[in-house]
């Protein structure tokens, strides 16, 4: 063994191997042409309506509770405010046409809904009657928020509900002077308020159409060459519907007997509800994960001027603009002289491929063709980019077949290592083509010719100093004739 070689010990080669275990996740992974995910004319996109207004619950509610000698008469006003968020996704579908369906999340609706009162009183006691005003609103500070979960566009005749329950609490306590006189009381109250949410449609302006409990899909039109912004519009109605509990406690002297006396009661339940059912929209944008298809050239390919016997080799890049990953599968062109891989491509959101298309002319003349490139996006189910080439030259046996020293052409399904534009380099000799037919790539970029170097010495120089060099060769090695050998002895 060379003293120069060492055998790395086993700590090294375990490192080694957990580096290259990690490269190796580490790699980019690509989308193979049989993923499921790549073929899919289906995606998924998050669709959020949040909204908060006020509460319309009318004029207010009046009432009597009680009796003569113990009794009240009331006057109440009720405030309240929601908040609600409804998240879930818009399921798009396509082909033969691009339609959505609403999903909403399993309980991942949320309505919050806070409540607030504000409250006359006019406690009758023995015959009299005495105002105890409340001049403020009960039940607005955060504790009085109810919130519920639930799942939004369930689609369901019967709407949701959201119950709050306002645990009873002190609303008054204070000390009147009649003329028997003082009145101590206390006012305790305590609700139960129930808020239902009604979903009427799902709707999308821009392309006048909308998703309900009858309808359930809706049919879209893609405008945008990958992701798309969506207007989209959530329709439904709030309801609030409750009942109000009151308590009540007084402390009063009693006439003629003498001495005090504490009695409370609690008149029913006092119902109240919103005056309507009030109707709430909200729009909102929805971005669509979508993919795109951009190729490029747009339009034409043009794989130039290409002689009999040789061959022409130009790509076509398609890229995808959107985010969800996009099938494209090429068509073989109807003239065979055009030939393309049509192996289907995976390209992911933002990513690119080339197809490689390869033109061998039999015949001098023009070739024109379509390229056909047929994708999973929605709005480009179809691309279509111009073939165009000319063949020059004659039909004779020495100008159709290329020369024995032609270099190999890569294979025209070939679409990740393309092979330089000029497949197979120019003829020697008697087969030397014309002066002016192998163009400069750099000035004619479409020409699939070989290209003769800009430092080639002129042919007849060459020609001229070969005969030289040949003449003085031929004449060293002639021997001389004529010559006389003489001996000396």
């Amino acid at each position: 063994m060379s003293p120069f070689v060492t055998t790395a010990p086993a700590s090294h080669r375990a490192l080694r191997l957990a580096a290259l275990a990690l490269a190796t996740l580490a790699a980019p992974s690509v989308a193979r042409a049989d993923d499921p995910a790549c073929a899919a004319s289906t995606t998924r996109s998050r669709l959020l309506f949040a909204a908060r207004g006020p509460v319309d619950f009318g004029p207010g509610f009046m009432g009597e509770a009680g009796s003569a000698n113990l009794g009240l008469r009331y006057n109440f006003l009720l405030l309240g405010d929601y908040d609600w968020v409804m998240p879930g996704n818009l399921d798009l579908r396509w082909p033969p046409a691009f339609t959505a369906t609403a999903t909403g999340d399993p309980n991942g609706g949320r309505l919050t809904v806070q409540y607030g009162m504000r409250l006359q009183f006019w406690l009758r006691l023995l015959g009299s009657e005495f105002m105890i005003p409340v001049p403020m609103w009960a039940g607005v500070d955060r504790s009085e928020r109810g919130m519920s979960m639930f799942t939004p566009w369930a689609w369901d005749p019967a709407p949701t509900a959201v119950t709050v329950t306002a645990h009873e609490r002190l609303l008054r306590a204070d000390t009147i002077s009649t003329s028997f006189g003082l009145v101590n009381y206390w006012v305790y109250g305590a609700y139960d308020l129930t808020t239902t949410i009604r979903t009427a449609e799902i709707s999308f302006p821009q392309a006048m159409t909308s998703i309900t409990a009858t309808m359930p899909e809706a049919r879209l039109v893609s405008t945008s060459n990958g992701d798309a912004e969506l207007p989209t519009r959530w329709s439904g109605a709030l309801r609030y519907q409750g009942s109000l509990r009151l308590r009540v406690e007084v402390d009063y002297p009693i006439p003629v007997v003498g001495g005090r006396r504490r009695d409370s009661f609690t008149p029913d339940g006092i119902p109240f509800a919103s005056r309507t059912e009030q109707q709430v929209s909200v729009d909102r944008n929805v971005r669509l994960s979508l993919p795109g298809a951009e190729v490029s050239p747009p339009f034409e390919l043009n794989l130039g001027r290409i002689r009999l016997g040789l061959s022409g080799r130009e790509v076509v890049t398609i890229r995808n603009p959107g985010t969800a990953t996009m099938a494209v599968t090429p068509a073989a062109p109807e003239d065979t002289h055009f030939t393309v891989a049509t192996d289907p491509l995976c390209i992911p959101g933002g990513g690119s491929r080339q197809v490689s298309v390869r033109f061998v002319p039999d015949r001098a003349g023009m070739y024109t063709s379509d390229l056909v490139l047929r994708t999973t996006a929605p709005s480009a189910p179809e691309v279509h980019v111009r073939l165009v080439a000319e063949a020059i030259g004659t039909s004779g046996a020495d100008a159709s077949a290329p020369p024995a020293d032609a270099a190999p052409t890569v294979d025209a399904g070939d679409t990740d290592a393309m092979a330089p534009l000029n497949d197979v380099p120019p003829p020697e000799g008697d087969a030397a083509p014309e002066a002016g037919l192998y163009v400069d790539p750099e000035s004619n970029p479409g020409c699939g010719c070989a290209v003769p170097s800009r430092a080639r010495p002129p042919t007849a120089a060459l020609l001229a100093l070969a005969a030289t060099m040949g003449a003085l060769r031929r004449r060293r090695a002639r021997p001389a004739t004529g010559s006389r050998y003489r001996t000396r002895r």
